[in-house]
């Protein structure tokens, strides 16, 4: 499992994104979570995908009034399969900001948030993209 703690300034936004997760973090990512918020059906609904162990999974939750996000991105089946979980997520958050904000939902700013969440998060996703042994072993030294 790979956290991150990112900012997004130029909306006041932050983001906790778990990357490679599986099971054995479901406790810490759940209590994230209810830290900005998180309960009722949607906590029970991120319970439930965390704990499946299913791959190329999973689940975005943000609190629009301390703007704050958790997005959580499971163990996946290979790179492609991690690209599609990855853009996945990120257009949630980007939705969430848009929401929030009063943001034009079909306009362009919110493919610029969507390239803002890409910058922020390549440092990590650009590893899971690549399918090279040198990208792989790094990878797996961050898991560990």
């Amino acid at each position: 499992m790979i956290r991150q703690r990112f900012i997004l300034p130029k909306y006041g936004w932050t983001c906790i994104a778990y990357y490679a997760i599986d099971t054995y973090y479901t406790k810490e990512i759940l209590d994230d979570m209810r830290n900005i918020g998180c309960d009722g059906d949607m906590l029970r609904i991120a319970y439930e995908n965390i704990s499946s162990g299913n791959l190329n999974t999973g689940v975005t939750y943000s609190n629009f009034g301390t703007q704050e996000t958790v997005m959580v991105i499971a163990l996946t089946s290979s790179s492609k399969e991690f690209a599609k979980s990855w853009r996945h997520e990120c257009g949630h958050m980007a939705t969430h900001i848009c929401q929030a904000l009063g943001i034009d939902l079909y306009g362009e700013e919110i493919q610029y948030i969507g390239d803002d969440i890409v910058e922020k998060t390549w440092k990590y996703a650009k590893l899971l993209l690549c399918e090279c042994d040198y990208c792989k072993n790094k990878i797996k030294h961050l898991i560990r």
